[in-house]
């Protein structure tokens, strides 16, 4: 069901790109609203919302309170990373995770540094709901994506931010492979909760390592993922964590 939705959001942002690259709507065209889409598509508001905005990053469209979605630019559907990213497969992936693993957990840090209340409140606000909706069984990927997008918000660093947002299409696609490994989604709720307190207490160190476990344990999920393909099976087992979050969990456990 997990996997599912995320190929559903995945498609969105494809039938989107497809559908203003053959012309359905032209550049300045305002698109329908996200209800209307979400109709059009007979998916969740959540789902459309969330493809809009890497659509956004991707300065394909452009979102103006108040009026509506804009037609800004044309997708090349051949040389775009996404479709890069849809050829290449895993191996894109780990090289995201290595970015995330430079620039996140010191995103992290700053924001604990640099935050104002009201982010910080957002912040634990969007970690909160993440695992609220893991633990329903319900669609979690708008406050898992919200969620690092408060952190870079919060760091009040503009070129990090950027840079972020430059792969925001990746990140959302790098969750379709995550989110089907066993355990992955509760292991990920729990670092966001971690992570969102360590940056409310202000602790930049403790920011930084909770937010390198993290990446670090994505990537072990890829790489199981990964191993698991090339051998043609599936495995039920949980993908095997890094050092580092066993030394977190030793770190965060009850005494």
């Amino acid at each position: 069901m997990m996997q599912r939705r995320a190929q559903v959001h995945t498609s969105i942002i494809e039938l989107l790109k497809e559908r203003i690259a053959s012309g359905g709507w032209a550049v300045g065209q305002r698109l329908p609203s996200i209800v209307q889409l979400a109709r059009q598509f007979g998916v969740g508001t959540g789902s459309v919302r969330e493809a809009v905005k890497a659509l956004s990053s991707l300065g394909i469209v452009r979102v103006e309170h108040g009026r509506g979605i804009f037609v800004v630019a044309v997708p090349n559907m051949q040389d775009s990373l996404y479709a890069s990213f849809q050829n290449v497969g895993t191996g894109l992936i780990l090289e995201l995770c290595e970015a995330r693993r430079i620039l996140e957990p010191e995103l992290a840090a700053l924001a604990a540094e640099r935050g104002t209340e009201a982010e910080l409140q957002d912040i634990h606000e969007q970690a909160a709901l993440m695992e609220q909706r893991v633990m329903q069984k319900q669609d979690f990927l708008e406050p898992d994506v919200r969620f690092h997008e408060c952190i870079a918000q919060a760091a009040h660093n503009q070129v990090l931010s950027r840079m972020l947002a430059g792969v925001s299409d990746l990140l959302l696609d790098s969750r379709r492979i995550t989110m089907h490994m066993p355990g992955m989604d509760e292991r990920t709720a729990r670092y966001h909760l971690l992570i969102a307190d360590a940056i409310n207490k202000r602790d930049p160190f403790q920011a930084r390592l909770l937010m390198l476990a993290h990446v670090n344990d994505a990537i072990d999920g890829v790489l199981a993922w990964q191993g698991q393909s090339a051998d043609g099976r599936s495995s039920q087992r949980a993908p095997p964590v890094s050092p580092v979050v066993l030394m977190q969990r030793s770190l965060t456990s009850p005494h």
